[in-house]
């Protein structure tokens, strides 16, 4: 069995922190496809590989667990975690450097080219690593109503990587303005999160790539409930292309969160209701 490779090392600056006072997850996603990058490059296949990260169809299944904050020192540890015929799984820990202590899980799952040449794969397969993270489930079902519109605007020249299209985290910046137009309807709004100093804190994010977007195309965002739980509940965003093609989507599941005791605190009943009413109308 291979070892785990270090392919990243950073700390949290402070304007990559979010109105719930840690690190946002687009930066998260940043680091991660540097990450993903660095490690094709130190196994030797970044020249063959290099171009299916983030570009879709892909999957990254991710769970946060402990949160890093303005000046957290961490780094990443990747591997592969899963071959087949015609998908390879990256898998990455992103760990407190002063402490240890893994505090998120992603596994990424890209799309082979098609005809990666029998020797790659068998490098690729030197490279496999246990996975210790939470387990990979299967991708989560969206709800059938895409929802309202929460996010319109276009690609922006500096969003765009090398090859034209979106980066992956400019994605996620969108769908988290996105979440922040749907928190409002159900009562989590910026003036009730200062005034009770609280935010939604994010525990799992299930992202699915499936078209590039290019330089200068209008995105429109929609989202809808997708579950309420006794202390969390999440919900859903799908990104179109004016074309109507869909560029991608993200489940985002968190619970509400305490900003001073840094921890989760109960949905104020209001809040309950209205994301119930939201969930009617998206099933």
């Amino acid at each position: 069995m291979a070892d785990w490779i270090e392919s990243y090392r950073g700390m949290v600056c402070a304007w990559e922190c979010d109105t719930v006072e840690h690190f946002t997850i687009a930066y998260y996603f940043e680091k991660l496809s540097d990450a993903s990058r660095n490690l094709l490059d130190l196994i030797g296949e970044g020249e063959a590989l290099g171009g299916t990260v983030n570009t879709g169809p892909s999957r990254l299944l991710t769970t946060f667990q402990h949160e890093l904050r303005a000046g957290s020192t961490y780094h990443i540890l990747s591997g592969v975690i899963g071959l087949d015929d015609e998908t390879l799984t990256l898998g990455h820990q992103v760990v407190d450097s002063s402490t240890g202590r893994t505090g998120t899980w992603l596994a990424e799952t890209l799309t082979l080219p098609q005809g990666t040449a029998g020797a790659t794969r068998r490098r690729l397969e030197g490279h496999v690593v246990s996975w210790p993270g939470p387990k990979i489930v299967p991708p989560s079902a969206l709800p059938k109503d895409a929802g309202a519109l929460t996010a319109r605007d276009r690609v922006k020249p500096w969003e765009a990587e090398a090859a034209g299209r979106i980066t992956l985290s400019d994605i996620v910046h969108r769908f988290s303005g996105a979440g922040m137009h749907f928190l409002s309807t159900v009562g989590i709004s910026a003036a009730f999160m200062h005034a009770n100093r609280r935010g939604f804190s994010t525990f799992l994010l299930d992202i699915e790539i499936a078209a590039p977007a290019r330089l200068g195309e209008r995105l429109d965002t929609r989202t809808a409930a997708a579950h309420l739980g006794n202390t969390s509940f999440s919900y859903a965003h799908r990104m179109t292309g004016a074309d109507g093609r869909l560029i991608a989507s993200m489940l985002q599941a968190g619970v509400l969160l305490g900003l001073d005791a840094r921890r989760p605190t109960p949905l104020p009943d209001e809040v309950r209701q209205a994301v119930a009413a939201e969930l009617a109308k998206s099933r």
